[in-house]
């Protein structure tokens, strides 16, 4: 949609006047088609600034009917302004843009045709401030040339291209900035801050006024005024100095001769003289110094007292117009001057170590002393010397010792207190010092503390003994691991210490030799009238940090369930700190890491509770204030078995061995060790004397041929029991028959009586029968032949010595001693038995039981007197 054509406003008027300046011709002989316009091309920093833009149609080739969008750009940002045409094919834009914040900012003016922008014009906004009031404005006129340079401070940029004048007025009396200038003034360089104006254009001897002017696009601002005479601004050139000496010799005081500066001789001036000793760090001053002129002298002199004997010194001048006004001048070239020597002066701070060889009658004395003051040495000490007395005859044997450094060793009979030690120049000797070699056996002091001030220094406090003391002594030195701190004697040059002269002091600060990370022991001394006190002693970092190595891991005994650990103290240089604690980290396989913290006094450690044949790591960390280091893991594996079970382990192989021996042998002699632990007892029912029977009673003792009993083993036969003529079989009170042999009753019956006595009177029950190897004190006689018996044979029990195992059966077997005749329920019945049967049993029992057969049968024949059960 076309923009409304408007008609042509005053303003919009005046406008395009003002803009027919921007109409230029192009190449080929045509007028420019477009313009831009702004309030100002440069603005205040942050602010807004109106931008306007036409378009003419037909010289840019643009049908009336034709829409155009104009649009702007700010930079790389594309922006819309209000639009409107005007007669004659005017197409003007306006925008206002802001707060501008850049130094320089790019704005463009585009026409939209068939939705292409097309850029038509460019131009660039500054932005800045106003220019910053130049300060410190100073002019310094060289007494050479008489030109007048001046120097200043331009202030705070103002973004801006400024424009630097420096301006000269004649001064009339009054300190302000006149409408006139001098015809010639200064303008620098661009970026330089001096500016110099010739002597042409200066007003010598006369007061003069300086100002600066500065101004850029957005205003103008002047310096300071500075009024002044430009000779009152001179810098004179510094003066020279020819030479130096010593006047008169033996004193302490130094003639200068100097001279001033090129082109200023005619100048009175005012100059300063500066020296600084050799190895000082700070000069002193030497203050009006003058050239009155009309002494009309070249070179001039000065005196100056209260030099160092001995020793080097730098001298140089400065001279300034007098009168106050103006600037110093540089330094002259540095002069140097070594004042002359003579002999040293005062007492030298002496401190020892005794260490008594009572073997060789002997004490070795280590002596240490403080270097001579300067303001006592009097010049370049050549070295000291140690002796036993204060003079030296050519007899005398030669100094204990005579060196260039600050200590010696030697050694002195026992019972010495006392030496003598001076320090000697090209000029002399000192006079002696006395060092009484006193006990350290006196009182201590009773608290002793320290605290690190900084990195480099120590604050060390303490508590005045009882007994006032004269004055103390501080010793200090770092700790290494190779010192032997039981000894007390270390090296002078790791060993620091001072001497404190006042006793009423009570607190001393170290700085010689002090480092941060490194463990210092410090010891005190207090010094009384007649003795030492002992020493107090402690040690102190000014600074912790974590150790720089760890201690090495040891493996100890390991068991199975125990590993002992053990490690060395981490070195007393690499510790850096106090060790507070250190703790052990340990896991086995498929294990969650264990942990321990143990005192820093502790150097082993026990892990309890570790599985059988397990790997297992471990590692140490140790631990300052400063903060921990770790250590590398120490690897080792538990065992299966622990020591004191191999013992056992080993004997019960042993015994296991012993027994597969004991077998193998048993097997292999088996019929052998049958017969030792069961030996082979001979049959004698087998026996050829189971057969045999005398002949007398081969034909009465014949054995029914119808039933014959099994062979019985029978070593004796005895009795059990017997009634007097009484018949064991009937039990009528019949007389038996009797036997024909009376001596083998008479045997009978005298065991019988021995039997009788001991015979059980108790009745106890019949106990089981049990196989034993003990001897059978029984044997059981069968009386009936077990073919013609109705009822239960009844059996006989007689007194057996033998020790053939006997065969059970389902009857208890009586005890060894018991007659079963009193277990009978019926002792007294009568069984149907004639006294022919009891012949009958006679004959039968001889034949059951073999050896009976062997018997010679005497006497009284009793044998009928067996009872039956």
């Amino acid at each position: 949609m076309a923009s409304p054509k408007k008609p042509w406003s005053r303003g919009q008027m005046m406008l395009l006047l003002g803009c027919s300046a921007c109409f230029f011709l192009l190449p080929g002989g045509s007028l420019a088609c477009s313009s831009i316009t702004t309030d100002s091309p440069v603005v205040l920093f942050g602010s807004t600034a109106r931008a306007s833009c036409i378009i003419w149609r037909n010289s840019c080739l643009i049908r009336d009917d034709e829409e155009i969008q104009m649009m702007w750009k700010l930079d790389e940002e594309f922006l819309t302004g209000t639009q409107y045409s005007l007669d004659n094919g005017l197409e003007v834009s306006n925008i206002t843009i802001g707060p501008i914040n850049e130094t320089v900012t790019t704005l463009s003016c585009y026409v939209k045709r068939k939705q292409k922008p097309q850029m038509m014009k460019v131009i660039q906004i500054r932005a800045g401030y106003p220019p910053a009031q130049p300060q410190n404005l100073t002019c310094v006129m060289n007494v050479t040339t008489k030109n007048l340079t001046c120097r200043w401070d331009p202030g705070q940029d103002s973004f801006l291209p400024v424009s630097v004048a420096l301006k000269g007025y004649r001064n009339q009396g009054v300190c302000e900035v006149p409408t006139e200038a001098i015809p010639a003034s200064c303008t620098p360089l661009p970026g330089q801050n001096s500016c110099t104006i010739g002597r042409e254009n200066l007003l010598l001897y006369h007061p003069m006024i300086f100002w600066l002017s500065v101004n850029n696009a957005l205003g103008e601002v002047g310096s300071e005024p500075l009024c002044a005479d430009p000779i009152d601004l001179a810098k004179l050139d510094p003066p020279t100095i020819h030479a130096m000496q010593s006047i008169p010799e033996e004193t302490d005081c130094i003639s200068v001769m100097w001279e001033a500066g090129r082109d200023s001789e005619h100048m009175h001036q005012l100059c300063d003289l500066s020296y600084q000793a050799e190895g000082d760090q700070e000069w002193k001053l030497v203050h009006n110094i003058t050239n009155p002129t009309w002494e009309r002298q070249e070179v001039w002199r000065v005196w100056h007292c209260g030099f160092l004997f001995g020793t080097l010194y730098h001298f140089q001048m400065r001279c300034q117009r007098f009168g106050g006004a103006g600037y110093w001048s540089d330094w002259s070239p540095m002069m140097n001057f070594t004042t002359h020597e003579k002999a040293p002066s005062g007492e030298l701070d002496a401190w020892w170590k005794v260490k008594t060889r009572e073997a060789e009658a002997r004490t070795e004395v280590q002596l240490l002393w403080k270097p001579m003051k300067p303001n006592e040495a009097h010049g370049k000490i050549l070295g000291y010397m140690a002796t036993l007395s204060t003079r030296r005859h050519s007899g005398e044997p030669s100094p204990l010792c005579n060196t260039s450094e600050t200590c010696c060793t030697f050694s002195l009979p026992l019972g010495t207190q006392k030496i003598y030690l001076m320090a000697y120049n090209a000029r002399g000797s000192s006079q002696p010092t006395e060092v009484y070699l006193s006990e350290k056996k006196g009182q201590p002091v009773p608290k002793f503390q320290a605290s690190p001030h900084n990195e480099t220094s120590i604050w060390v406090f303490w508590d005045p003994p009882v007994t006032p003391a004269r004055g103390y002594i501080i010793e200090w030195h770092s700790m290494t691991s190779a010192e032997d701190s039981s000894d007390g004697n270390h090296g002078h040059n790791n060993m620091r210490w001072t001497k404190v002269q006042s006793g009423t002091v009570t607190r001393a600060l170290i700085q010689e030799n002090v480092k941060p990370f490194q463990r210092y022991n410090i010891s005190i001394y207090p010094l009384y009238r007649d003795r030492v006190g002992m020493p107090q002693c402690l040690e102190v970092y000014t600074r912790q940090k974590a150790p720089s190595d760890t201690p090495k891991l040891h493996p100890g005994s390991i068991s199975k369930s125990t590993a002992q650990l053990h490690w060395e103290p981490i070195p007393v240089e690499k510790r850096h700190g106090f060790i507070t604690n250190y703790t052990i980290f340990w896991n086995g396989t498929n294990e969650d890491l264990k942990s321990a913290v143990v005192n820093s006094s502790v150097d082993t450690f026990t892990i309890v509770g570790l599985w059988p044949s397990r790997m297992y790591r471990v590692y140490i960390m140790a631990s300052t204030v400063g903060g921990s280091t770790n250590g590398t893991i120490l690897t080792f594996y538990t065992k299966a078995i622990d020591d004191m079970d191999l013992p056992f382990v080993y004997m019960l192989i042993g015994l296991l061995l012993l027994a597969i021996i004991v077998l193998v042998i048993c097997f292999q002699k088996s019929k052998r060790m049958k017969t030792q632990f069961w030996p082979s007892v001979p049959d004698p029912a087998n026996s050829s004397l189971g057969k045999w029977a005398p002949a007398i009673l081969q034909e009465i003792l014949q054995a029914p041929k119808s039933c014959e009993l099994s062979p019985v083993v029978v070593s004796a036969i005895l009795v059990i029991e017997a009634d007097e003529k009484k018949c064991l079989s009937c039990g009528k009170g019949e007389p038996a028959k009797a036997l024909e042999d009376g001596s083998m009753t008479a045997s009978l019956e005298s065991y019988m009586a021995n039997a009788e006595t001991t015979l059980p009177t108790g009745d106890p029950a019949p106990a089981s029968y049990v196989n034993s190897p003990e001897s059978v004190q029984y044997a059981k006689v069968f009386v009936d032949s077990y073919c013609s018996q109705q009822k239960a044979s009844p059996s006989f029990y007689m007194r057996s010595n033998s020790t053939q195992p006997l065969l059970s059966d389902r009857t208890p077997s009586p005890k060894p001693y018991e007659n079963l005749w009193f277990h009978s329920d019926h002792p007294n019945r009568e069984l149907d038995y004639s006294c022919q049967e009891d012949a009958v049993f006679l004959d039968r029992a001889l034949l059951d039981f073999p050896l009976l057969q062997g018997l010679k049968i005497d006497g009284d024949e009793d044998l009928s007197n067996f009872r039956k059960l």
